[in-house]
């Protein structure tokens, strides 16, 4: 069944330590594009994400945002930069030199200079919380997945639809085809007598003009391989993954049916003709949206 490549999932997981939510979206895309939006200093946990996510999507941008709430109290160190606190110290006395003025320095105004103080924090534990992150992120993906196949239902129902549509106008091109040479010979008739008037008529030419004009006119190539296409594209439709294949069918649908065009020396194959590209050109957009 067609999978479409839009979708949204998420999920959560808490204990103890950690409160993690992941939202995963998923877009258009040519290849698997997967983008992991993480907290400052977990970023080490994004190959995870992305070898998880390869498991649940193989086609479409995913956007996976993270986030991490840590509930235990964050060790940290404060520390200071002694050569920028010297710095500054030297700047602020060669500035009041400058100024005819005493340097009277207070340390807790230098201490506010900026980065004079470094905070260090301990390095988080991107192992430990791991196992919340992952099962959230199945989850999710699993939500992401769900709302994928419901929406591909909804993209071959229309699909199938249209090319129902596609089949019914081969059966009337086909149907039709015939007719075409008959007319043609029809009008070939009447106007070589009009321009023979009573002179008699050459019928071996005038079929043989028939018989070159119908080869010409043939179309039954074109139909049979439309529906051959058509009959191809539904077969594809029921594997994974279907979309570039799909894209492809699309184009040598279109291309049968723009050389009948082009062999279609009457008015109402060439309706049919634009009525059928049309189609053609619904199903695309809809495929453009799938796996």
């Amino acid at each position: 069944m067609l999978l479409s490549m839009t979708g949204y999932g998420s999920a959560s997981r808490s204990s103890d330590a950690w409160a993690v939510k992941v939202e995963a979206r998923s877009v258009n895309h040519r290849f698997i594009d997967v983008v992991a939006k993480l907290p400052k200093g977990y970023q080490a946990l994004e190959e995870r994400i992305r070898r998880v996510t390869a498991e649940y999507v193989q086609r479409g941008r995913v956007e996976i945002f993270v986030t991490i709430e840590e509930f235990r109290t964050k060790e940290r160190t404060v520390r200071i930069d002694p050569g920028l606190l010297r710095g500054y110290a030297q700047a602020f006395r060669e500035a009041a030199e400058l100024l005819g003025r005493d340097a009277d320095l207070e340390v807790d105004k230098i201490l506010s200079f900026p980065d004079v103080l470094v905070v260090e924090e301990r390095e988080v534990d991107v192992d430990a919380v791991w196992p919340l992150v992952e099962e959230a992120l199945r989850e999710a993906l699993e939500g992401l997945a769900a709302m994928r196949r419901a929406e591909g239902e909804r993209l071959f129902t229309d699909i199938a639809h249209r090319l129902e549509k596609l089949e019914q106008i081969i059966q009337r091109m086909e149907e039709r085809a015939p007719e075409v040479v008959e007319h043609y010979r029809a009008r070939l008739w009447e106007r070589v007598k009009e321009w023979l008037g009573e002179l008699p008529v050459d019928e071996n030419r005038m079929a043989l003009e028939v018989a070159l004009f119908a080869e010409r006119a043939n179309i039954d190539e074109e139909l049979t391989r439309a529906r051959s296409h058509i009959a191809e594209f539904l077969n594809v439709c029921r594997v994974p993954a279907a979309g570039r294949k799909l894209d492809f069918l699309l184009q040598e649908l279109n291309r049968e049916i723009n050389t009948i065009g082009s062999k279609a020396h009457d008015a109402q194959l060439a309706a049919w003709v634009v009525e059928g590209k049309a189609e053609v050109e619904k199903i695309r957009e809809q495929v453009q949206n799938i796996e």
